[in-house]
């Protein structure tokens, strides 16, 4: 580009910009005072395959799996028990049992 110094025409460098500045994949164009630099973009939970029993959840700025927390939604229990959350964890307990579950002569 030329450009006058007073009186005088000089030749002087374009400023580069982001559409000057070919980025590869999974890093982006961001501009650092004057000049474009590549940076890598920031993961989400799009860019993330989890394990079976794990989900993404979001930890600040990156993605993590995590296990997925189980219910008693989750527990199918045998017959003559209950499912009761022991802490955060699922468990199947035997049912008390009353009178109305016993057929007295």
């Amino acid at each position: 580009t030329c450009r006058m110094d007073g009186a005088t025409p000089r030749c002087v460098p374009s400023k580069l910009t982001c559409q000057d500045l070919n980025c590869p994949p999974g890093s982006t164009c961001q501009m650092d005072r004057d000049t474009p630099r590549c940076v890598p973009m920031a993961l989400t939970c799009q860019d993330l395959t989890c394990p079976p029993g794990s989900t993404c959840q979001m930890d600040r700025d990156t993605p993590r799996c995590v296990p997925v927390k189980v219910t008693c939604q989750d527990l199918t229990c045998p017959p003559g028990s209950t499912c009761r959350m022991e802490k955060s964890t699922p468990r199947c307990v035997p049912t008390a049992l009353t009178c109305q579950d016993l057929n007295c002569p």
